[in-house]
């Protein structure tokens, strides 16, 4: 199978194209030099003969929201899907699946929502997701789409998780304030796996919340991982400390989203991280 994934080189990109590409696939990178207005007709030979296109492109959200990075979301997110989706609708051979990312940010932070929750948040992230997401549904019909909607995803070595349990170096453990915030989550390993599912399975269309079957608040979170991490502190960083550094970025940290995975564990995915305590002994008991 041949599989083109835009955001290739980042974290969720390089561990789907290591798996894909072990499992004998041909994955296709699409850089920014192909989604560039002078190399449209390279984009068109790039996905002209593909199956699959993974598109996971879009800027880090992790950073002070000024006008100008604003921009930069939205443009990564909203234009380089148009592109894609435009490119993809002038082949004549088209891919059979168009897999594109979304976040769980769509979602109200009040609530619980699952695939057939029609209820849209009313923040600037959720503003984000639901254009991003419409960009997408351009795509042809003849087409197969998921759109699938990440919680924040978790691994050792990489992304939110690394940052998150640094203090536990030293024993350290530390909640964001209020700390009964929901935190919507999965394990790199299920992303990637979920997405092999998604391929495996024509049923499976549209909106896919991609979150493990727990429903937990940061604060659980945070505890059940200092347990396994033997921490013997425990802080509590108030709002106001990240709202100081982040503006209203800090929201992603301070607010959460409720989120069900019906789609996927109704399709009969099995994960393998469905709770944190089994988290925590993946992560922890290997190294004894």
């Amino acid at each position: 199978m041949k599989i083109a994934i835009s955001g290739a080189s980042g974290f969720i990109g390089t561990n789907l194209s290591d798996y894909f590409k072990k499992n004998g696939n041909i994955i296709v990178p699409i850089n920014r030099f192909l989604l560039d207005d002078e190399s449209a007709e390279k984009l068109k030979e790039a996905l002209s003969d593909v199956d699959v296109v993974i598109n996971l492109a879009g800027t880090s959200i992790n950073h002070r929201w000024t006008e100008s990075y604003k921009k930069k979301i939205y443009d990564s997110r909203i234009f380089t899907t148009r592109r894609i989706v435009e490119t993809i609708n002038s082949l004549e051979r088209k891919p059979q699946l168009f897999i594109s990312a979304s976040a769980v940010g769509y979602y109200p932070s009040e609530g619980c929502y699952d695939e057939y929750s029609s209820t849209k948040g009313d923040s600037f992230l959720s503003d984000i997701c639901y254009r991003w997401e419409q960009e997408a549904r351009q795509v042809s019909a003849s087409v197969r789409l998921a759109i699938t909607r990440f919680g924040v995803v978790i691994a050792e070595k990489g992304g939110a998780f690394k940052q998150m349990t640094l203090p536990m170096k030293f024993k350290v453990a530390t909640v964001v304030g209020p700390g009964s915030q929901s935190f919507a989550w999965i394990y790199i390993d299920d992303l990637v796996m979920a997405m092999k599912h998604i391929i495996e399975t024509p049923s499976i269309n549209d909106i896919i919340n991609f979150v493990t079957p727990e429903h937990v608040t940061n604060k659980e979170f945070t505890e059940t991982i200092a347990k396994h991490r033997k921490c013997f502190i425990r802080l509590t960083i108030p709002q106001f400390f990240f709202r100081m550094i982040l503006g209203k970025a800090s929201s992603v940290i301070t607010e959460g989203q409720c989120v069900i995975p019906h789609k996927l564990l109704d399709s009969g995915y099995k994960f393998i991280a469905p709770t944190v305590e089994k988290l925590a002994d993946i992560l922890y008991n290997k190294h004894g």
